[in-house]
């Protein structure tokens, strides 16, 4: 008799037991595949953000130094104060708080009941009171050892000497919530003087606490570059100061002097007015004011051009210093008459008289012996039109797209400095190129870079071209000379010395034509045998004078006489 045993009750048991581990084991692996293969870079990144904790490491601003003999002295930099906040969690008594900190923030009676308030929130973790405080401040507020009460350094720009120079500087300003570098200087080396932001790359345990072991990685930030000027600071403060004296006395609408050392290029001084404060420069009375007039506004440079068309007649031969022409008073160009500033005919002339006479049908002569293509090409050549390439924010080019056009009118009334316009700087450049026996050089006013590690980048003088030959620009510095001794520029000259220069008293062009106001400048250099500097002072729509001999010429002279002084140069004569 055959017997079947039957599985007892416990072995069906172990084995429901085993498939269920088995299928739940199956569906513990796939849930793993899944999130560790199919999904495991969506679940890294989470962890990655829950875990590490990136904090940047901000650099210092580079500053702007000049140099004085062989000392970096700074005229735009950093300076550190300290935020002070509150922890309102911590703080068990907040009119304590009020009465210690009130006097020594110097807090207004609204800024510290408001205060108060926030202080008194148990809940509240953070409260920012105070910006730009001091150190001594700090010192006396944490003397009270007050519960709650902390300060965070802070770094801001800090301009040492007032009224020199914000146009060249620029500031610090908000843009998309942040402070970044804007106009001159701060603009235009934005990225440079910024420097790099670091980075800490390290772990937070499961309380979120700093792994202070373990995996970490660190890229140091780069202090920004430092950038050591050609300003000389005693020239740019006297520079200044006299051009506030002569602005001031004219109620000129505008004033700028710019001073360049013509044989490398280099500023030595440059002022314009009005002016800002860089560190309060929201407060400007014209949000125009903030543009550097000696490179974004051009102007229309009447009687100082006409040396630029007289160049380029003596470089090609046309004329010489005693070629003469009859001066009738006015000439005739289709339907329209030019005539003299004066309004005289002074008959038979030489060109040396055009220029001390400032004749504008003399002008015409001289750009009809040359002809528009020729003319044309040396106002080019001489960098008007285009960017002269300085390391200022907002350069602007002038505009001499009047030579493009049809009509010999457009080219000829150019010749003496009408109907197109040039900057400052790009007029101060083109006569450095006469003053350095023909030769033109890019203008610059940074001439060192410092680097974080202390690495120095020299900036070197860059030839453009030759514009005329040597030759041509000593007979035209003869020219300029006489103008000085013997012509309207006579008030620009200093005892002693020679000096080359010609006056300006351009009128102002509007809608319906020219109106009343004029804009009045004065371009030199000297002293001719080996020219130290190239000046143009300008001053736009002066009160109560007539003509630019009376009004800038003198502040030429008075800041040649400073300038020759002190290079110590000996007297000609």
């Amino acid at each position: 008799m055959i017997r079947i045993n039957k599985p007892s009750p416990n072995n069906k048991r172990i084995t429901i037991l085993t498939i269920v581990i088995f299928l739940f084991s199956l569906i513990i692996v796939a849930r793993l595949f899944t999130l560790q293969v199919l999904q495991g870079s969506f679940y890294s990144l989470m962890a990655s953000e829950r875990h590490e904790v990136y904090k940047d490491l901000f650099p210092q601003r580079g500053s702007i130094y000049v140099k004085e003999a062989d000392k970096l002295f700074p005229l735009v930099t950093n300076k550190e104060y300290y935020l002070i906040y509150a922890e309102p969690t911590k703080i068990t008594s907040p009119n304590t708080v009020i009465d210690k900190i009130t006097p020594i923030l110097d807090l207004e009676e609204e800024e510290w009941k408001s205060l108060l308030v926030k202080l008194a929130k148990t809940d509240d973790p953070y409260e920012p009171i105070k910006h730009k405080i001091t150190s001594q401040q700090v010192d006396q507020i944490q003397a009270f050892e007050l519960d709650g009460i902390g300060f965070l350094p802070e770094s801001y720009r800090y301009y040492p000497e007032a009224g020199i120079g914000g146009h060249i500087f620029g500031f610090m300003g908000f843009q998309d919530d942040q402070k970044v570098g804007q106009y001159g200087l701060e603009g235009y080396f934005q990225k440079d003087l910024a420097g790099e932001s670091g980075l800490i790359k390290s772990f937070k345990d499961a309380v979120g606490s700093l792994i202070t072991v373990g995996s970490r990685s660190t890229k140091p930030a780069v202090d920004g570059v430092d950038l050591v000027l050609t300003i000389d600071r005693r020239i740019q403060f006297f520079v200044c100061q006299k051009l506030k004296e002569f602005y001031d006395y004219f109620q000129a609408e505008q004033g700028s002097v710019i001073i360049i050392e013509p044989q490398t290029g280099a500023i030595i001084a440059m002022c314009s007015f009005p002016d800002f404060e860089p560190e309060i420069y929201n407060e400007v009375e014209d949000i125009n004011h903030l543009n550097n007039p000696a490179i974004f506004y051009d102007f229309e440079p009447g009687s100082i051009f006409k040396p630029i068309t007289m160049a380029a007649a003596l470089d090609v031969g046309k004329v010489t210093p005693e070629t003469t022409y009859i001066d009738e008073g006015e000439v005739k160009i289709g339907p329209y008459t030019i005539r003299n500033s004066d309004l005289q005919a002074h008959g038979e002339q030489t060109m040396t008289q055009v220029l001390e006479q400032s004749l504008n049908t003399g002008m015409i002569f001289v750009a009809n012996e040359i002809g528009k293509k020729t003319f044309r090409q040396y106002v080019k050549d001489f960098g008007f039109g285009e960017y002269s390439g300085i390391t200022l924010d907002s350069e602007m080019p002038g505009n001499i797209s009047s030579l493009d056009k049809r009509g010999e009118i457009f080219y000829l009334t150019a010749s003496y400095g009408q109907g197109i316009t040039a900057t400052s700087l790009q007029l101060v450049s083109a006569f450095s190129a006469i003053a350095n026996k023909g030769k033109l050089v890019k203008p610059y006013i940074v001439s060192e870079f410092i680097e974080d590690d202390d690495e120095k980048t020299i900036t070197q003088t860059e030839e453009v071209r030759q514009v005329i030959k040597p030759k041509v620009a000593t007979i035209l510095t003869g020219m300029l000379i006489s103008v000085i001794e013997n012509g309207y520029g006579s008030k620009a000259g200093v005892e002693g010395y020679y000096l080359a220069g010609k006056t300006g008293t351009a009128q102002v062009a509007s809608a319906g034509g020219y109106g009343g106001k004029t804009i009045h400048s004065f371009i030199g250099y000297g002293p001719v045998s080996n020219p130290k500097f190239t000046m143009l002072v300008k001053l736009d729509n002066p009160k109560g004078i007539r003509f630019a001999s009376d009004s800038v010429a003198p502040l030429f002279g008075e800041i040649a006489e400073f300038l020759l002084n002190y290079y110590q140069i000996p007297p000609d004569y």
